[in-house]
């Protein structure tokens, strides 16, 4: 019986070798290649965009998503097709997390609704907030972006690497298909109010909100939404521009105070009805508050033109000024009591000076 085993065991190992005489053949792929440059260097001045910057690739519902690792492109596996290109600054890990400051992503499944948005704070509590109103921070970072369709013709390729189990044919890598150079341009822009005051010594503590900016922009398009925001700020670090003299109201005290800059997306520039308005509340030194609202409309309408002007001839710049001629005028009696009579503002026409300047 012992026997019988072995004969048995011995025929079934002959067999199986036998079957085995034959191996199956193994393919090794070659994938085309979408190589993907990026320069910033005329909107933000950065060289190195290494783990600073994501491509995203759209090629109908398939979206890739490529951290730059290189100073200043990334390279992507792709497959024959039409792609849509997003080239933006940050790492977009998620859309609450795209490792930008003080700003989120929405949408970002379709490349045409693909939003950022600049995250709400707490509002100041010197200056009037209405029902709903979103308080736009003012810390958020410069987004730039950058579109492009691709047509991609390769495709993958399946190379016969080992015959029966032996090697012997050629290795075939992935290869470069094509190549995209793109330059991305600002969606936001740095932002400051400047506002010139004559008897600026009769003010303690000023404030202000900028109203009908909006807080978001589209990453493919790059235009700023309807997305309404208020930007509010402390106006201080006083500056005397002119001493004056006291008895002498042809030549009286002037002086500016500023906001700290910062950044906004800016007006829409496709809403020719829209109103804007900039709020100014300021404390004398006497204990008196005193709030204005000017309708500066027709200022940002002329910054809107030249907004569009500027991204048919220099998309890739970072500022634009826009110039909003607001003039204050604190009556002299208030400096250290006075009558409490009140505060002179005059709202000028559109003019070359610059009496409140918004740069973007």
């Amino acid at each position: 019986m012992k026997d019988m085993r072995k004969y048995i065991l011995l025929f079934s190992a002959l067999l199986l070798f036998a079957a085995c005489d034959k191996q199956r053949d193994l393919y090794d792929t070659a994938s085309p290649l979408l190589r993907i440059e990026g320069n910033w260097v005329p909107s933000l001045d950065i060289q190195d965009m290494s783990n600073r910057a994501t491509a995203m690739l759209y090629r109908g519902g398939d979206i890739t998503k490529e951290f730059f690792y290189r100073p200043n492109n990334v390279t992507a596996k792709v497959s024959r097709g039409e792609y849509d290109i997003l080239l933006f600054n940050g790492l977009m890990f998620s859309e609450e997390n795209p490792n930008l400051d003080h700003i989120f992503f929405r949408n970002s499944a379709n490349f045409e609704a693909f939003e950022a948005v600049v995250v709400e704070v707490a509002p100041n509590n010197r200056l009037g907030r209405a029902a709903g109103e979103y308080i736009a921070s003012n810390d958020m970072e410069i987004l730039t972006s950058a579109h492009a369709k691709v047509f991609v013709e390769g495709e993958k390729q399946y190379i016969l690497k080992y015959k029966n189990g032996h090697n012997g044919f050629p290795t075939v890598d992935d290869y470069v298909e094509s190549e995209l150079q793109l330059i991305p341009f600002a969606l936001s822009y740095y932002t400051q109010v400047v506002v010139h005051l004559v008897n600026p010594s009769s003010a303690m503590i000023a404030n202000g909100a900028l109203r009908g900016f909006v807080g978001s922009a589209f990453m493919a398009s790059g235009l700023p939404s309807d997305f309404d925001v208020t930007h509010q700020f402390r106006l201080n670090n006083l500056k005397i521009t002119n001493r004056g003299t006291r008895s002498d109201s042809d030549d009286p005290e002037r002086g500016t105070i500023e906001s700290p800059w910062f950044v906004t997306f800016g007006p829409p520039l496709n809403k020719a009805d829209r109103i804007y308005t900039l709020e100014l509340s300021i404390i004398l030194k006497n204990g008196k508050e005193v709030n204005r609202t000017f309708d500066v409309t027709e200022q940002v309408n002329f910054a809107v033109h030249k907004i569009l002007n500027h991204r048919q001839t220099a998309p890739t710049d970072i500022h634009i000024e826009i110039t909003i001629p607001i003039e204050i005028s604190l009556e002299l009696e208030e400096v250290g009591g006075g009558d409490g009579s009140g505060l002179l503002i005059n709202v000028n026409n559109w003019e070359d000076d610059e009496i409140i300047r918004v740069i973007i």
